[in-house]
């Protein structure tokens, strides 16, 4: 009987924790600046679901490109690199404030 309220009980907190951080990431607004708003892309990237670790695939070379491109100051591209790749990935982008 334990386990099964247990059971429950893992399955509603962790209903709550998934809707919680979509209902977060629907609210960020990032900063219009191009230089910062490169950065704060890769950032959201590595938050919301980017791999850290060598080896993670696809996702890391992109995001690496993109942040030689920012740290380049190529802002443009950099930041559609980092759009799309959070796109193709299921994210919603986060749009651009005035930070």
């Amino acid at each position: 009987m334990h386990g099964l309220i247990f059971a429950i009980l893992v399955l509603v907190l962790s209903a709550a924790a998934t809707a919680s951080v979509a209902q977060g990431m629907g609210q960020e607004t990032l900063s219009s600046d191009p230089r910062t708003r490169c950065a704060e892309l890769v950032a959201f990237w590595q938050r919301h679901g980017g791999s850290k670790s060598e080896g993670g695939g696809g996702g890391d070379i992109a995001r690496k490109n993109a942040e030689v491109d920012c740290g380049a100051g190529r802002y443009d591209s950099g930041i559609r690199a980092m759009e799309e790749l959070l796109r193709r990935n299921g994210y919603t982008v986060p749009p651009a404030g005035g930070k």
